[in-house]
């Protein structure tokens, strides 16, 4: 025990002898508890009857509402299964392997015997209010009711019992802060609340919240969960602007390259005319026709309104797809069910960032096939959507020398400026945008007018299958570094911060009895850092009785466009940030470069009805790989050299590796491999440096090099070369067997895989040229599939128990109520929370949250392999440019 737990259990002990009415506690249980000024310590060990299988969670709580904070660590024992070898064999004799074969079972059966993790009980630690008796309530694998008295003990005591007591509540909580699928709001939030309010030791996950070096700006936008945090750790630290601080003007941004204007009738022919009215520094995704992007809106639809679904489903559901058609009050489905194909014709969607979620500057683009019509249709709708909402309203403004219409509401959720020119009609959030709009089309300098559009749609001419176009140029790019954009994008993340943080402010005072909703009170007593609310721009927090706004960007959700917010002064900080972003621009030049993506539609096998391929050609700078860009140096030149595989392989892969690795003693081969049906072992054993040469040799596969062995024969530890077994047959270190002949060196840790390939493996010439291809059949009916099904199923099911965690912490440390936990949740995290395996939250009798499905007995099944049914890939490299062919082939759903 740790001296506090010693500490507090002798206390208790001499208070029990010395007062005979002192409450004795079932058998199993200690229990102790001392008295303070702010708040008491207690402790409690709870033993269960029977040991517990997994870590099961508790519930501590108290029916009076006195316990706060509490934390529960589990008891835990390892149980580990008996070693299972094979019978042994009756001779031992050397030479012939037997007693290394013997010894690799043996290390074999004690690295991979299954160990568990059995809970005995818990050593629960918590606050508690006043120094009146009261009952400790636990909820878990069995259910315990404690009654506790609080005893006095000296200032140093209770002291030290607070530290041990906050060591555990820390570590517990930032556990969840690092495994938290979702900003961490409500942990971040009451760790730094404590630590200040008890003058407590720091917690170190505020500091872990900072960058020592900025992600690359459109990593930002896939993905602000980084920006979040560090706004959120800011916020929580109180960091903000003082009266004193000395503000410098916003850096200029260099000035893109000019662009000669062209005339419509001079635009080359292969370029579609819609992209002659695009802003050149917009991003750009075509659909080519009205149905096609009919077509995108149902394959959404068919994975719950949102395409990011088809990979794996978010636990925040944000609405992305409906909050849009809401911001631009744009309605697809009543145009398609109204007129179908025959009022509009190209499609596009264009804008300045990728902010979908959070206040984008995006717009629509539509050519109209009778512009009369969708112009009566759109100003009916408009008119309908400001009757339906009361603070919503619509004017006329007039952007460079233009009337436009703009339909809005002062939270940002509609916000629509509408524009129409001739048989085109754009639709946008950004008054910035629709300025641009206008400007470009103007002066004759559009997408259509800059040589980079130009030399893609040589390559990839506008064909009338494609049924996607997506275009980032190196203008888009360049304005994601730009101080205007990457100052402000912090700012909104502040913003956004502090309206989280807010919320569970005021859920802790209320959980301690105090009713304080304006953050100068919360300020006041504590709940709020001293310096919440200062801001460089003098914004601030609206409290309104739907809600709150900030006062220059509306809704956090709805957050007003960047394009459309004005800077003029910058702080100390937000400079040094602006410099590092300036930085990693000039270190990684690649990411600048243009992203072009085309996806063309086409039937599948005709044998497999309900199925659609798409055929996707991606053509990008490798330096947008990252990390991994280095395995595109690897690949030699493109030849027209291909492999024939073996007939039974679900996967299988080819690539031409030239590696100046090892100074070069990796001679140019051809390396090929390929994976039968098999079920491997579980992913973290291949985790494991102990466990993963045996898991590896769960897979059915094999490894091969031609014309010579290449990477195989430089494998560390000697392993590429081994001890005969057979003709052209060896036995390597490790198990695994190599065949060789004829230049063709073939390894798998699987003899009988070897035998099954070799006669259907062929080197073949005269085909198309790549550097490396990649084959996926059709995995849904396998035991590979199921393998891959139930791997990404493991990930799916963290997030799933990680948003059942969060509510019962809510619960637990907030005191929220079952029937407002989801609500304050979604308040909380600025989205509503989803189940990721598609099932409902609900809470137990025993305050458990849980998910439906993961109580459900039916098999589940991964996102992505409910509609993968195969893929073709292959890659090249051409001016330093990475091209990679895609043939997908997708499950669509029934009609």
């Amino acid at each position: 025990m740790h001296h506090a737990k010693l500490f507090l259990y002798l206390v208790g002990l001499s208070y029990c002898l010395s007062n005979p009415w002192f409450p004795t506690t079932a058998a199993g249980q200690e229990v102790i508890a001392i008295a303070g000024e702010t708040y008491g310590v207690g402790y409690a060990r709870v033993q269960w009857p029977q040991p517990v299988e997994g870590l099961s969670r508790v519930l501590v709580t108290s029916p009076q509402g006195r316990v706060l904070y509490p934390t529960a660590e589990p008891v835990t024992i390892t149980v580990r299964d008996p070693m299972r070898l094979d019978p042994a064999p009756r001779e031992l004799k050397f030479g012939r392997g037997k007693i290394l074969e013997r010894l690799g079972q043996v290390v074999k059966a004690a690295v991979t015997a299954d160990e568990r993790e059995q809970v005995t009980g818990y050593e629960i630690w918590f606050l508690f209010q006043g120094d009146s008796p009261f009952e400790l309530q636990i909820s878990g694998p069995a259910v315990a009711t404690i009654p506790i008295v609080p005893v006095a003990a000296s200032p140093d005591d209770q002291r030290a019992a607070m530290l041990q007591w906050w060591q555990t509540y820390q570590d517990q909580a930032e556990g969840q802060i690092e495994a938290a699928p979702f900003l961490p709001v409500a942990d971040a939030y009451l760790l730094s609340y404590l630590s200040r309010r008890l003058d407590l030791p720091a917690p170190a996950s505020l500091s872990r919240m900072r960058l020592e070096k900025p992600p690359a700006a459109i990593a930002m936008m896939a993905d602000s969960a980084v920006l979040q945090r560090i706004a959120l750790a800011n916020v929580l630290r109180g960091n903000s602007t003082e009266e004193s601080e000395v503000l410098t003007d916003l850096p200029a941004a260099a000035a893109p390259p000019e662009i000669d204007p062209l005339d419509d009738d001079d635009v080359p022919a292969e370029i579609e005319p819609i992209a002659r009215m695009v802003p050149p520094e917009c991003f750009y995704l075509r659909f080519g026709s009205f149905s096609n992007f009919l077509w995108f809106q149902k394959l959404a639809q068919e994975h719950d309104g949102d395409i990011k679904n088809m990979v794996a489903r978010p636990i925040l559901d944000r609405r992305s797809s409906q909050r849009i058609e809401e911001l631009l009050n744009v309605r697809y489905n009543q145009l398609a069910d109204l007129f179908g194909d025959a009022l509009i014709g190209d499609v596009a969607v264009i804008g300045n960032d990728l902010l979908i979620d959070d206040g984008p500057s995006i717009g629509v683009l539509l050519q109209a096939k009778n512009a009369f019509l969708l112009s009566t249709f759109l100003e009916k709708d408009r008119r309908a959507t400001e009757a339906q909402f009361d603070d919503c309203t619509l004017e006329t403004k007039t952007i460079e020398g233009i009337e436009v219409s703009l339909l809005s509401t002062p939270d940002n959720r509609v916000r629509s400026f509408w524009i129409s020119n001739g048989n085109w009609m754009f639709v946008t959030s950004s008054e910035h945008l629709a300025g641009r709009f206008i400007a470009a089309r103007k002066s004759r300098t559009t997408l259509a007018a800059t040589t980079e559009f130009q030399q893609f749609r040589k390559q990839y001419p506008n064909a009338e299958t494609a049924a996607i176009t997506f275009y980032l140029s190196g203008r888009f790019l360049s304005r994601l570094y730009t101080p205007q954009f990457q100052i402000e994008l912090q700012r909104r993340s502040h913003a956004a911060a502090e309206m989280a943080v807010l919320v569970a402010a005021r859920a802790t005072a209320a959980n301690e009895g105090k009713t304080l909703e304006l953050p100068e009170d919360l300020i006041a007593a504590g709940y709020l850092p001293a310096g919440f609310g200062r801001r460089a721009d003098r914004s601030g927090l609206i409290l309104t009785p739907d809600g709150m706004l900030d006062s220059r960007r509306g809704g956090r959700q709805t957050l007003l466009p960047i394009d459309d917010t004005t800077i003029d002064k910058i702080t100390p900080a937000e400079r040094v940030w602006q410099d590092q972003i300036n930085r990693s621009r000039a270190d990684q030049p690649g990411l600048l470069e243009p992203v072009f993506i085309q996806i063309a539609r086409a039937t599948a096998d005709p044998k497999s009805p309900g199925q659609e391929r798409l055929q996707i050609a991606l053509d990008i700078s490798p330096g947008l790989l990252g990390k991994q860009a280095w395995l595109v140096d690897q690949l030699g030149p493109a030849t027209d050299i291909g492999v024939q595989f073996s007939k039974s392989d679900l996967v299988s892969f080819y690539a031409n590796v030239h590696s100046d690795k090892l100074n070069g003693s990796i001679p140019p081969h051809y390396l090929f491999g390929g994976i039968k049906d098999c079920r491997p072992a579980p992913l973290e054993k291949f985790e494991s440096p102990i466990d993963r040469i045996f898991a590896f040799s769960t897979i059915r596969g094999y490894l091969a090099a031609w014309p010579d062995p290449g990477l195989i024969d430089r494998l560390p530890l000697g392993l590429g070369r081994g001890s005969p077994v057979g003709p052209n047959m060896t036995r390597l270190v490790g198990g695994a067997y190599r065949y060789q002949s004829e230049r063709v060196s073939l390894l798998s840790f699987n003899r009988e895989v070897l035998v099954e390939s070799i006669p259907d493996l062929a080197v073949l010439d005269k085909q198309p040229l790549r550097r490396a291809q990649l084959t996926i059949a059709d995995l849904s009916q396998t035991d590979l599939g199921q393998w891959v099904s139930e791997t990404l199923l493991e990930s799916e099911q963290k997030k799933s128990q990680a948003g059942c965690d969060l509510l019962s912490r809510l619960t637990e440390q907030l005191g929220i109520d079952a029937t407002s936990t989801l609500p304050f949740a979604e308040e909380l995290l600025g989205a509503a929370m989803q189940c990721p395996l598609h099932g409902e939250y609900h809470c137990r009798a025993d305050g458990h949250w849980c998910s439906s499905a993961t109580e459900a007995d039916a098999p589940q099944t991964a996102a992505v392999m409910n509609w993968f049914r195969g893929l073709e890939a292959s890659v090249d490299v051409v001016d330093e440019r990475l091209l990679i062919d895609l043939e997908v082939d997708v499950k669509r759903a029934a009609k």
